[in-house]
């Protein structure tokens, strides 16, 4: 009997997981919101149902949720300890909270009084962004419980990723959200200054009050919308197997729809383009690049599966809620005047439209794996900005200025200090460059090696069938290290070891590059000195007037950094032949040798630029000429390439 109903419990485990599937993904969450905005007050009234499915072999006796806007309720939170804000006086209606009028289970059962913070990164006790509540009873494997919350959310000035600027609103990480329960225990982290967010997939339902004169956008499709007795309007949203739900209501944005339709890989989808009354001049720009996004990734790792993208302009002073993504839902960046050849709206649109994919659909952990996300979407960046702008001009194509992505890229890693790996939690790297430096750009330009030492087709394959793999589901550095060894049939585990566990640098360079002549013989033996110099002499090997001449040339190469990695050696002679040399790089340097009749003329470690992350490529190679004009072409390209910096900066 004991053995059947077991059997009964593990097919209802069974019949409950295929039901879930008949979405995309594990529906895992379900969140009803009723939300209304109060633009004076700066506030959002709040009501949420809440359903959640213990989808694990471990019994949960407790919930755990994030309150992300209690980062902002003062300055000892630990986000804003972090930023450095210690000191900062703000006005109160700068600050945001969440304040939870409610909380009970589906049959009345008041948790309110049970509910605790907790700080289980820190340890911090003004931070309240997490909070526990304890449960009157476990929640089973496979079984379910449903919770009633009312709350009100109060949004700060824009600080990161959510606020207000005036009368424009953007509501985000705004309602008491589920942490993530796994391995018996609830994976829910505080809220960082330089971490972003993890959450299951599920169903997620809206209705969204505001003012009649508002415009909307939001997560999902719009299912509805009534106009309300009191001046008001109210929009209705749905989307299954996203796993966040945010939106934006301001009166100045102008809405523009237009179907996309891709025919290999099929892909159908409505873009919306909320665009800012100021900044109407950037719009096809927008429109462009968001198409570029949709064909590229669909077309590289899967088809696009929803039915809209939603593309938010934020309105003039509000950039820091530019660049944020959610669920079928970005915010993009641009200003009332941005050059052509400044591709900052282009870049900016396709690098947050690609977050649908690696955050919106594989739903890495980015507080504690932050280049899964970061990094790879960085590298489909690069890939994409190449793709339709030109590798050498990706960036920037603007007064005779050209920049690409990847020298773009590479000036972060140039002159990087060597504190952090690139795997690592957000928050213990040491600062907020250190967390760019590695999770963006150095994560990035890794995957731009490995695809140079792979090859592009294999590197293609790795990277869909990782999404195929992991979409709608929750991967780690483990599984994709395992779906590129697998894809590509090697043991990747020499450079990922490197890369993404050490903080060292790759730095190959010519340290040394000679030649003078020497007699024909000279006490070498005829193997060493090689055939060229053999055939200059004559037959009986004595050397006459009408010999020509024997040169001894000599090339250094050197390990100058810690990480290891075969190289190539391109060493060329005054004759235009060419002698490919190949180094495991393991020493520190190694050393060739030639007799030949000519001089060596320059040479040069991994010509082929297969070591993306090598960071310096002014040390790569050398060229044999007076030094006084060697000095002069440095100094000068030197301070062409400072120039153009400058350029840079002052744009």
């Amino acid at each position: 009997m004991k053995k059947f109903l077991i059997g009964l419990g593990i097919l209802a485990v069974l019949l409950g997981g295929a039901a879930l599937q008949a979405g995309l993904s594990r529906q895992v969450v379900s969140y009803d919101f009723h939300a209304r905005l109060r633009p004076d007050a700066k506030t959002v009234e709040g009501r949420e149902t809440l359903t959640w499915l213990n989808d694990s072999s471990s019994p949960a006796a407790e919930l755990w949720f994030h309150l992300y806007l209690n980062a902002f309720k003062n300055n000892r939170s630990t986000f804003m300890r972090a930023r450095g804000d210690s000191a900062a006086v703000r006005p109160a209606e700068d600050w945001g909270q969440i304040v939870i009028k409610s909380l009970r289970t589906a049959d009345g059962t008041d948790l309110l009084p049970a509910l605790e913070y907790v700080r289980p990164d820190d340890g911090n006790p003004d931070d309240q962004t997490v909070a526990r509540v304890p449960l009157p009873a476990p929640v089973p494997p496979g079984g379910r419980i449903g919770l009633e919350i009312e709350f009100v959310s109060k949004l700060p000035r824009v600080i990161a990723r959510s606020g207000f600027v005036g009368d424009f609103f953007l509501v985000g990480q705004w309602f008491p959200k589920l942490g993530v329960f796994q391995n018996g225990a609830w994976n829910c982290h505080q809220y960082h200054a330089h971490s972003e967010f993890f959450a299951d997939f599920g169903v997620f339902k809206a209705e969204l009050t505001v003012p009649e004169i508002f415009v909307v956008g939001a997560t999902g499709e719009r299912t509805g919308t009534r106009t309300n007795s009191d001046g008001t309007k109210t929009y209705t949203y749905y989307q299954e197997d996203v796993h966040d739900f945010a939106w934006t209501a301001c009166p100045a944005f102008r809405e523009f729809r237009e179907k996309f339709v891709l025919d290999s890989p099929k892909v159908e989808t409505e873009m919306i383009l909320l665009v800012h009354q100021a900044h109407l001049g950037q719009k096809d720009r927008y429109a462009r690049a968001l198409r570029q996004g949709l064909e590229f990734y669909s077309r590289s790792y899967g088809p696009y599966p929803y039915k809209m993208i939603t593309l938010v302009d934020p309105a003039p002073g509000a950039s820091a809620a530019g660049g944020m993504e959610y669920p079928t839902f970005f915010t993009s960046l641009t200003t009332s005047y941005m050059p052509r050849g400044i591709r900052m709206p282009e870049m900016v649109t396709i690098h947050e439209f690609g977050h649908n994919y690696w955050y919106g659909m594989v739903g890495s952990n980015e507080f504690e794996e932050a280049w899964l996300d970061e990094g790879i979407n960085t590298y489909s960046e690069i890939k994409a900005m190449d793709h339709y702008y030109g590798a050498d001009r990706s960036m920037i194509d603007f007064a005779g200025l050209r920049i690409g992505e990847v020298p773009y890229q590479r000036l972060a890693v140039i002159g990087s200090g060597r504190f952090d790996p690139i795997v690592k939690n957000a928050w213990d790297y040491i600062g907020g460059s250190s967390y760019s430096l590695n999770v963006y750009a150095k994560a990035g330009l890794m995957l731009l090696t490995l695809e140079k030492w792979l090859g592009e087709d294999v590197m293609d394959k790795v990277m869909r069938t990782y999404f195929e793999t992991w979409k709608f589901r929750h991967p780690t550095t483990r599984d994709f290290v395992r779906v590129a060894e697998d894809v590509s049939g090697r043991d990747l585990g020499w450079f990922f070891d490197q890369v993404l566990a050490s903080p060292d640098k790759l730095d190959y360079a010519v340290i040394d590059l000679q030649a003078k002549e020497v007699a024909p013989f000279g006490g070498i033996s005829d193997e060493v000195q090689g055939p060229d110099a053999k055939a200059a002499l004559p037959a009986d090997g004595r050397k006459t007037s009408a010999a020509p001449k024997t040169y001894k040339s000599e090339v250094v190469v050197a390990r100058l950094g810690e990480w290891i990695f075969p190289q190539e050696v391109l060493v060329t002679f005054e004759n235009e032949n060419n002698v490919r040399e190949y180094w495991d790089g393991r020493d520190r340097w190694k050393r060739f040798v030639y007799y030949k009749n000519v001089k060596v003329r320059s040479a040069e470690v991994d010509p082929g630029r297969t070591m993306v992350l090598d960071v310096n490529y002014l040390n790569n190679s050398r060229v044999l000429e007076p030094r006084k004009p060697v000095v002069a072409k440095f100094a000068a390209g030197l301070m062409k390439w400072f120039q153009g910096l400058l350029s840079v900066i002052a744009i």
